[in-house]
């Protein structure tokens, strides 16, 4: 199994406000759709009821400690539970999993808590600074590797510079005794 953490994240590290982006970037959703279709995708309660939705073709699984609960929010917002939706109490659920590669999506303790797990972070890198109160975790220049960085300036679509970055987790070095 191949974990990958997929965001877009501030100058300064942050990656949304209030359950909400801070800026819209088509780009960065269309790699987002590009690259998680017929994947599955990992999120956090919070990130689902951000999205409001259940992202089609994409198996789904929601972190969420009260699955009972969340339920009967979802059917009071009139949204069926399909087959590729999944409900985890723990991160420590996706061992079991025989998927090919998960693509964890938020929020910022699902980001925290898989970092360790992940073999790689594909990241939008969003070339201002803003300020909210969920943050990417700090990717550790020891551990992590970049693979590719393409940047972009801003246009009439796109209303900041971004970069699109690849990171690799570093192959674990053994000193011989």
């Amino acid at each position: 199994m191949k974990i990958i953490l997929i965001a877009a994240v501030s100058k300064n590290g942050f990656i949304g406000k209030n359950n909400q982006l801070m800026w819209h970037l088509p780009n960065d959703l269309k790699r987002f759709k590009n690259l998680t279709i017929g994947e599955t995708v990992l999120m956090g309660r919070k990130t689902f009821e951000s999205i409001g939705k259940i992202l089609p073709k994409r198996t789904n699984i929601i972190l969420t400690k009260d699955k009972i609960n969340f339920m009967k929010s979802l059917h009071l917002k009139n949204i069926t539970i399909q087959k590729n939706i999944k409900f985890f109490s723990s991160v420590k659920q996706i061992d079991y999993l025989t998927n090919e590669r998960i693509f964890v999506i938020g929020g910022e303790k699902t980001y925290a808590s898989t970092i360790e797990k992940a073999h790689t972070i594909e990241l939008t890198l969003v070339h201002k600074k803003f300020y909210g109160d969920a943050k990417f975790p700090k990717i550790d220049a020891k551990k992590w590797k970049k693979i590719y960085e393409f940047f972009y300036e801003k246009d009439k679509y796109h209303l900041y510079n971004y970069s699109f970055i690849r990171f690799e987790k570093k192959e674990k070095s053994f000193s011989s005794i």
